[in-house]
């Protein structure tokens, strides 16, 4: 994970934008419901705590 947020993190803030993933699929479907605090960024521990559970 750390690997994949760093390659979209393009400003290097430790945060993915809208405009950072309007080009990543699922990330980009999903911003507004991985977005829960509604600052309108991403932050790894909502990538992680969105992160479906696998079986």
């Amino acid at each position: 994970m750390d690997a994949r947020f760093a390659a979209m993190d393009a400003n290097r803030d430790g945060r993915l934008s809208r405009d950072e993933v309007k080009d990543k699929g699922r990330f980009a479907e999903r911003f507004d419901a991985l977005d829960t605090n509604k600052d309108g960024a991403l932050s790894k521990d909502e990538l992680v705590a969105g992160r479906p559970v696998r079986k």
